[in-house]
């Protein structure tokens, strides 16, 4: 009787630490990706495309440079396979010493694609929800 309790528990008990392990990782946070990984006083530069017109700013300032990273740094996300069909798209370059680290597109629907370009880990890129409040008005006004 003992040893079905056993034969019973130990694959339970694998199945929840490997369903935990999953859960940790899909959910995250812009910190995580991108502060943790380099102080936000390397960043050169950030270059945003918006793929409706093809219309490109770049950021060379640093307060504005901080701005971005603030208005950022807060995002919770979700790893996620599904995106909502979106009309605009914003592909974003962080530049940290003068070579891009980090590539983001983020969708109007709330969809961000995220990639360290540094990392080879498979958690360092991805697809997320954005699941905090985002100022969804902020990336078009750097545009005017």
């Amino acid at each position: 009787m003992k040893k079905r309790y056993v034969l019973i528990l130990i694959p339970l008990a694998i199945i929840i630490i490997l369903w935990s392990v999953t859960l940790y990782h899909s959910y995250n946070s812009f910190n995580n990706l991108v502060l943790d990984q380099i102080d936000a006083t390397e960043i050169t530069s950030i270059d945003i495309l918006k793929s409706s017109n093809d219309e490109h700013v770049k950021i060379i300032d640093p307060q504005e440079i901080e701005q971005i990273i603030h208005e950022f740094s807060d995002m919770k996300l979700r790893r996620s396979n599904a995106s909502d069909k979106s009309t605009e798209i914003y592909w974003i370059s962080i530049i940290v010493n003068k070579s891009m680290r980090f590539g983001m597109s983020i969708t109007d629907t709330n969809f961000l694609y995220m990639t360290n370009l540094a990392s080879e880990s498979k958690y360092s890129s991805g697809n997320f929800k954005i699941t905090s409040e985002f100022d969804r008005e902020f990336i078009p006004s750097l545009f005017k």
